[in-house]
């Protein structure tokens, strides 16, 4: 119980900013005393307690750690709810909830990050000073995980907002090799960690060959594009040699119609219909998609669920490729084409 009330005291002291002295002038006792306290070398009188926490607004339970178990208990269940709603992309839902739950726990890390990420999904210009004030109170997090998110939530939001430079700047504080991981951990630890960097690393590449590909100042041509993109297509097979692609059926897809575009513009008409076609079939697997045991041998015994994905839109992947086929300029030379028709259909059967 001492433990836990000397890292209490001193983290409600910091996280408002209040001196030691204040406390000790208020409770009209030594400085000397608090710092003990906080160091875990005594307890205050109990007759101190009721008035530590008015000082805190916070209640002597919460002081002594008796509640503890309770609020670990709260946070996991809006844990579990809150990435539920993420999953169907119920991210206004989401929203809401993390509104209630910060209330409660204003300066609960698990909230804080969860609402943060829902203020940009779904307005991240409009909620740009929000997203702005959490994650400068992140950034001082001893969790690794959530200062790069608060570090990349900077970024991205000025980014939308136009302030070019800083979104770079905050970019760069993100150290260019985070993983250092593959360098102390051994035995099963080590192989499970390079297993998933292998993993994670498709998904990597993927993103870096979206954002080129799109670049006009990069001036690819239609073919040069096309054969970037079917660099990255075939790295992911490399990786999963066993075709168990599991979520990442959805990247393939999005890589063919990719793959198609490049070959329309190129005027490989034939070869686009049955890159779209591939397209299909990885969506179509996709949807089928609930959670797999990867067996190829740079993921071997790797687990991914469906339930661990977030969603940005409430709409299906198939829907979302439908409307693309639909509005895309370059795919509207073809939209009187049998074979776009057909796929078209299956499509929305699909969705």
């Amino acid at each position: 119980m001492e433990i836990n009330f000397s890292q209490t005291i001193k983290a409600l002291r910091k996280e408002r900013s209040i001196t030691q002295e204040e406390l000790a002038t208020y409770l009209g006792i030594s400085v000397q005393s608090v710092s003990k306290w906080e160091r875990g070398d005594g307890m205050p009188d109990i007759s101190l307690l009721p008035h530590i926490a008015a000082f805190y607004d916070t209640t002597v339970d919460y002081l002594l750690g008796c509640d503890a178990a309770r609020q670990q208990k709260e946070i996991e269940a809006f844990k579990t709810q809150a990435q539920a709603l993420v999953n169907k992309g119920k991210r206004r839902e989401s929203l809401e909830l993390c509104r209630e739950y910060q209330k409660k726990y204003p300066h609960n890390e698990t909230v804080l990050n969860h609402l943060m990420h829902d203020l940009y999904i779904v307005d991240r210009t409009g909620n740009s000073s929000e997203i702005f004030a959490i994650a400068d109170k992140l950034l001082g997090s001893k969790n690794s995980e959530i200062h790069f998110a608060a570090l990349t939530m900077l970024a991205l939001t000025h980014a939308a907002i136009g302030n070019d430079q800083l979104a770079v700047d905050y970019a760069k504080q993100v150290p260019t090799n985070k993983d250092l991981l593959r360098l102390v951990l051994k035995g099963d630890e080590l192989a499970e960690h390079c297993k998933w960097y292998f993993w994670k690393a498709c998904d990597e590449l993927y993103m870096a060959e979206s954002q080129l590909t799109t670049c006009p100042e990069a001036n690819y041509s239609p073919e040069e594009r096309h054969a970037i993109r079917k660099g990255i297509y075939d790295i992911f097979h490399i990786v999963f040699s066993d075709g168990d692609f599991g979520f990442w059926e959805n990247r393939l897809a999005s890589i063919c119609r990719g793959l198609a575009l490049c070959s329309i513009e190129a005027g490989e008409i034939d070869q686009a219909f049955a890159e779209l076609e591939e397209m299909y079939d990885h969506l179509e697997r996709y949807a089928q998609f609930t959670c797999i045991d990867h067996t190829s041998p740079m993921v071997k015994g790797l687990h991914y669920e469906n339930a661990q994905v977030g969603r940005s839109s409430e709409r299906s992947l198939a829907s979302i490729y439908l409307n693309h086929l639909s509005v895309n300029p370059i795919f509207q030379k073809l939209e009187e084409n049998e074979r776009l028709l057909a796929i078209k259909n299956r499509l929305q059967a699909l969705g």
